[in-house]
């Protein structure tokens, strides 16, 4: 295990790979085992050096308490920390869902040390309704402030099954205990708050840009419309996808984040 020490944050981040260097992060909920069991590594480890990363409050990270801990800035700030212990002026960067996101605090706050974004399940405008949001950012920090470790876990895998997808590996079982449900009620109150919208530094991102979505999402026309307002943005629509999927995007998805990324 790989570790680098964010002022005072653990960051945890494996390398597989060899090739350009991409960093990898997956959205709420989720450690960096997921990009295994949906097939990215496997996909994409003989094109590129893969910087897998748990966010913190995931996986082998630390697993703050307090909700100023998870303010977005902080976030992008553990990615820049990870480049700079692997000694990496600039890297590619992927991220999927809050992930994603990320993405487009790292193309504010970080823009010099990222050679290309490629961004799924999000877009950087503000919410159609805050209070909703705030609402439900809310009620699953009371429903997590209820739960065990593993009746979260389970309900997880439950959730992803009943949407006809393969249940959690074995591996991915044991990754998802690792939670600490305090650290995940504090990131949901984290984002009661508030987060940046990016919507009016679009047209400052002056790097390749890959977006997706799952065309049967929430995000997908907002996620389409911000790649039309970045220069030279490419984007993709998953056929028939939600917001969750089973492993088989990157069938999609390869030939699209391997041009980005300086391939063929």
């Amino acid at each position: 295990m790989s570790f680098v020490n964010n002022q005072g944050i653990a960051i945890h981040y494996e390398v597989e790979g060899q090739g350009v260097p991409l960093v990898m992060q997956y959205g709420q909920y989720f450690p960096l085992e997921i990009w295994y069991e949906l097939n990215y590594v496997d996909a994409l480890q003989d094109h590129c050096q893969l910087i897998l990363v748990d966010a913190r409050g995931h996986g082998d990270s630390d697993k703050p308490y307090d909700p100023e801990a998870y303010r977005i800035e902080l976030m992008a700030s553990d990615i820049v920390a990870v480049l700079d212990h692997l000694g990496l002026e600039r890297a590619h960067y992927m991220g999927y869902s809050s992930g994603g996101y990320l993405g487009f605090a790292l193309a504010q706050h970080a823009l010099p040390r990222i050679r290309s974004l490629i961004l799924g399940g999000t877009a950087p405008y503000p919410g159609s309704d805050p209070a909703a949001e705030t609402v439900w950012h809310a009620e699953q920090a009371d429903r997590l402030a209820t739960q065990t470790t593993a009746e979260f876990a389970a309900d997880i895998e439950a959730f992803i099954v009943s949407q006809g997808f393969p249940p959690f590996s074995p591996r991915m079982k044991s990754a998802m205990l690792k939670h600490d449900l305090r650290a995940l009620v504090a990131w949901h109150r984290s984002v009661v708050s508030g987060v940046p919208a990016y919507d009016d530094m679009l047209g400052a991102i002056a790097v390749p840009c890959l977006l997706y979505a799952g065309e049967e999402t929430e995000e997908y026309a907002d996620a389409r419309r911000a790649a039309g307002a970045i220069i030279g943005a490419s984007f993709v629509g998953i056929a028939n996808g939600q917001h969750l999927e089973g492993g088989t995007w990157i069938e999609t998805l390869k030939p699209h984040i391997l041009k980005t990324v300086g391939h063929s």
